[in-house]
């Protein structure tokens, strides 16, 4: 009986450590009044897309740290958004003549497109994580994205 108490006991703390240590530093959220689609087709021209990032742990000084954090997420928010075109890419017209050399400048152009994206909303918790809403936006990207030859 002293066992079957002690296994419940331990369980019952267990679960209750599990959730409270993993709730305290929750990064994200919205600035109060505002709200954000934060992931996919805003519309033909547009895509956002979430990401975090966390600050090098050598730096000490707080401004550095989230400069470094933000710096991470939009690293990482580029590297999602090329992911996702790759993924979602839609084979182009059958009748195109050197759709090869065609799709891969394509291609090259939307990588580029994604690397001048911008970030629309930054929010960091008390360790300095930063956590991004990235948005990317030209003119008939929708249509790029689907016409690219990644290789």
């Amino acid at each position: 009986m002293k066992k079957i108490f002690a296994v419940t006991l331990a369980l019952a703390l267990g679960l209750a450590f599990t959730f409270t240590s993993c709730g305290g530093g929750k990064i994200g959220g919205q600035v109060e009044g505002q709200t954000f689609k934060t992931e996919g087709w805003i519309d033909d021209d547009t895509y956002r897309l979430a990401a975090s990032g966390v600050p090098k742990s050598t730096l000490k000084n707080k401004v550095a740290r989230r400069e470094s954090a933000k710096r991470a997420a939009i690293l990482n928010a580029q590297y999602q958004v090329l992911e996702k075109f790759k993924g979602s890419k839609i084979e182009g017209a059958a009748g195109m003549s050197d759709f090869e050399n065609t799709g891969i400048a394509i291609a090259q152009e939307v990588s580029g497109i994604v690397k001048g994206g911008s970030v629309v909303s930054a929010t960091y918790d008390e360790e300095d994580n930063c956590e991004i809403i990235y948005e990317v936006k030209a003119k008939g990207l929708k249509k790029k994205v689907a016409a690219a030859d990644w290789q």
